[in-house]
This record gives structure tokens, sequence and C-alpha cells, in this order.
């Protein structure tokens, strides 16, 4: 009885991770065999006023970095500004005023703004700034970007179309290769903008402007209800309320905006809760009117999913601790015959599926695809390993997101990649959790040591790499939360 329980529950989740499958395989195929390479603004193109927006909060050890690239940005000078969002309460405000100071950089069309409070967190932030912003079209960078300095030249090229209202780039990743962390990290986001990005917007579905790197029509900002603060993920909400009233979106897949991947597990888990619990916010604020808009059956349809993204947690969950018995009550024959197949069949179907789209994903932006290829598969593990360390997390934030409870902003640590780093991450920033489920990830570690001794006791590899994976998960998110590694 209890087996069979256990195989109907696992085998649902994994009929719903099917349905994720299937829906990134839809995607992964239109990215392939569509694409296309920007171009250029023609040289007599008339070159429109452009503001840049760089909302700021306590970026002390990359804030000088960021300046450093906006002001080599190529483009006239009298036809752009550049608003320096800062709602610091650190030494980053000094750092900047220091920076604006010099006399190379006097000229250069910065403008610090200072608002009365930080309501409504990086939307308020936006939104303050656009009200000041001359600009007939907004570019926005996070505070770890590292901006090419042909960007606008590039990126403003699709607005020759009117109804274009977002340009987004791809992220590229400085720091990739720092550590076992960043490098899987890297994979998971080369997959989201080489097969997510991509396949969507050749599909002509919704995407969504990802927070930075893009470049916004101002009009279309104001058409879809402006920057607004009641979900997490401000850049979805707005993304999907402008595509609604009709407004275009492009991706530039060659174009790369080089950024800083987080250093330590917990400035990772930080960045993953906001995206997670923002999604659900943004389901259940966004659902309704995405299929009361004129968009085609598929856009609802694929847009839906993409709202629903962030439930891959709450699924993940369910698959980590039941997977174990699972796999047990298979070598025990507790379960045989035609259910005991599905058991062989589908979990392999599933991990099979997820390392080829997380591969493609991966190599479809790799310069050296040999070196990747070699680091994959070790690569695949600590970023399953690392999603289980997370997936608790997550799923509250998730169930929080659907329930509709508010949470503050909280960002995402930066770092820089110079100087002593394990001291900065030491000194340099103590967030607070929203809550702590220290005492249930401690259990999850118990429960993944049990299934491995269980494993070595039936000599059952299945369930030993279930275990495995949950030891080694939940021992990141207990011992190693602040420590780079």
């Amino acid at each position: 009885m209890l087996a069979n329980l256990t195989f109907s529950f696992w085998l649902l989740i994994n009929v719903l991770l099917l349905v994720h499958v299937v829906h990134e395989m839809v995607l992964l195929v239109h990215a392939l065999f569509h694409r296309k390479k920007p171009n250029p603004l023609p040289a007599a193109a008339p070159l429109p006023f452009v503001t840049v927006q760089l909302p700021l909060y306590n970026e002390k050890y990359v804030v000088e970095r960021l300046l450093e690239a906006v002001s080599r940005l190529d483009y006239p000078r009298d036809r752009l500004e550049v608003q320096i969002l800062d709602d610091s309460t650190d030494e980053t405000s000094d750092l900047i005023r220091q920076f604006l100071v010099r006399p190379e950089h006097r000229a250069t069309g910065f403008r610090h703004i200072r608002r009365p409070d930080r309501s409504g967190y990086k939307a308020g932030a936006l939104d303050y700034g656009l009200k000041h912003a001359r600009g007939e079209f907004i570019a926005i960078f996070d505070a770890d970007f590292v901006p090419d300095p042909h960007f606008l030249q590039i990126a403003l090229a699709p607005f020759r179309d009117p109804e274009t209202g977002m340009v987004q780039t791809r992220w590229l990743h400085i720091n990739e290769r720092a550590s076992i962390l960043t490098r899987a990290q890297a994979i998971l986001l080369n997959t989201h903008f080489s097969i997510e990005h991509l396949g969507r917007t050749h599909a002509q579905v919704f995407i969504n402007f990802n927070g930075t790197a893009g470049i916004w029509r101002r009009r279309c900002i104001e058409a879809a209800g402006g920057w607004q603060a009641d979900t997490l993920t401000e850049d979805l909400d707005l993304s999907f309320r402008a595509q609604m009233t009709g407004w275009k979106f492009e991706y530039l897949f060659d174009v790369g905006s080089p950024a800083e991947l987080p250093v330590t597990f917990d400035a990772f888990r930080t960045q993953q809760f906001r995206w997670a619990k923002g999604g659900a916010e943004c389901f259940r604020k966004n659902i309704g009117a995405l299929w009361r808009s004129a968009a085609t059956f598929r856009a609802k349809t694929l847009g839906s999913l993409h709202l629903l993204s962030s439930s891959v947690y709450l699924l993940v969950v369910g698959l980590l601790f039941l997977s174990p018995a699972v796999y047990y009550f298979q070598k025990t024959h507790a379960i045989s015959g035609s259910v005991a197949d599905l058991v062989s069949v589908i979990g392999p179907a599933v991990l099979v599926s997820l390392l080829f789209i997380f591969y493609v994903g991966d190599t479809l932006v790799s310069r050296n695809k040999w070196r990747s290829t070699l680091l994959f598969l070790p690569s695949m593990f600590v970023l399953f390993s690392i999603t289980t360390g997370i997936s608790l997390y997550m799923a509250f934030g998730v169930l929080e997101g659907y329930l509709g409870k508010r949470s503050p902003f909280v960002r995402t640590p930066k770092f820089g990649i110079a100087g002593n780093l394990p001291d900065r991450v030491k000194r340099g920033y103590n967030f607070k959790k929203e809550y702590s489920i220290r005492s249930l990830e401690v259990l999850a570690l118990s429960y993944g040591c049990f299934w491995l001794m269980v494993s070595f006791y039936n000599f059952n590899l299945m369930t030993c790499s279930y275990g495995l994976m949950i030891l080694f998960g939940f021992s990141l998110a207990v011992f190693f939360k602040e420590r780079t590694f």
C-alpha cells in the first residue's frame, strides 16, 4: 500500500515534469532552427536621445567598474544622459561622488539621483528616474554589469520598427570559471538565454525583460502602466503587461552584456528566491489578463507555462524526497511488473531530456566547446545539487507568491572579481532572510544520509545517487551558505 501510494505521487510529479520538458523541447526546436544577427544603425540614421538608468543599492565593490564602463559608451554626449539611481546607505554614495568630481567625468552626462526613501525598491527607483528622464529610450544596467562600448549603437537598431517596445541582450559571465558554483550557474543562465529566450522570440510568443542589459521605448513603459512594485520581479510583470497591449519585444542573441555571477551559495539562493517568488506573484497577477488578451492561443499557452516556470521547484521537492523510496521499492520488489517498468523508463527519460536541453543550451554559447563538454557532467551534478539545496527555500517562496504574501526586495550581493574575495564576503554583506528553514534543511540532510546508507546495504545505484545529491545539496545550504567554493 505504502509503495503504491508513493509511486502514484512520484508518477504524477514526473508527468508534470514531462510537460515542462516538452515545453523546453519546443523552445529548443525554435531556437536551433531560427537565427538572425543584429544590424547596427545606418550611419545616416538620426540618433535618438537615450537615458541610461543605473539602479544601485549598497554596491561599493562594483559601482566604480560600472560607472567606468558606462562612461565609455560610444554614443554622442549631447544625445545621452546617465541616471545613477542611488538608494545606498553605505559608502557607495561617497564612491559615486568621488567618481563624478574627477575632471574626465564632469561633462559625461551623469546625474546622481537620491530619493527621499527606498519605497518600491528597484521598481520605485526606476519609476522615480523615469519621471525625471529626458530620453526617448531607456537603457538599464544593474550594478554588476560591464556594458560594451558599442551596446547602444547595436541594441537600438530593432527600434526602427515603431511597434518594438523593448530589446533584451544576452548575459555573459565575467567570473564563470571562478568556481564550480559559478560554472553551474553559467549553464543554467546559458540555457535560459540560448534556448528559452531565443526559442520564445522565434516562436513569436511572450518573452521577458531580464531586469538589466536591455533598452525600453519610453512610450511602451508608460502605455503598459509603468513600473509597479507589487511583485518581486517587476521586469517580468511589466514585460507581460506591455506585450498584452500589443508591443513587440526583440532579443539579440549575438549581443552579449558581461555580468558577475553570485559567488556564494547564499547569494545565489537569494537571487533565485526573488525570481521564483516573483514569478509566482506575476502568475497570480497576470494570468487572467493574459487569457483575456488578444494574443494567439499558442502565445497564451506558452506564456502561461512561462509564468508557471518557478513552480518547477515544487516538483523538484517532491521528486527528491520520493525518488529514493521509489527506487528502493523497485529494487526490493515491493512494486513489480508494469509499475516497475514505468519506474525504469520515466525517471531516466526525464533526466536524459534535461541533460540534453542543458547541454545544447550551454554549447550554443560556449567559446570552447571541448572544454565545456568535458566539464559538463561534473558541472551538472553540481547544478542539480545546488538546485536540491535551495529547493525547500524556493518552494516556500513559490507558495507565498501564489498566496499573495508580500516580502521585501532583497538584493543579490556583488563582490567584484578583484581583491580579497573571501574577506569581502565575510565583512561585506550580512543580509537578513525573510525566514529561516534551517531545521527543515537539517532534516533533509539527514534524510539524504539515511538513503545513502540504505543504498549501500542494498547495492542500489539510483537510490545512492539521489541520497548523495540530497546530502551534498543540503550540506551546502546548512554548512557553506556564506563561503566561496
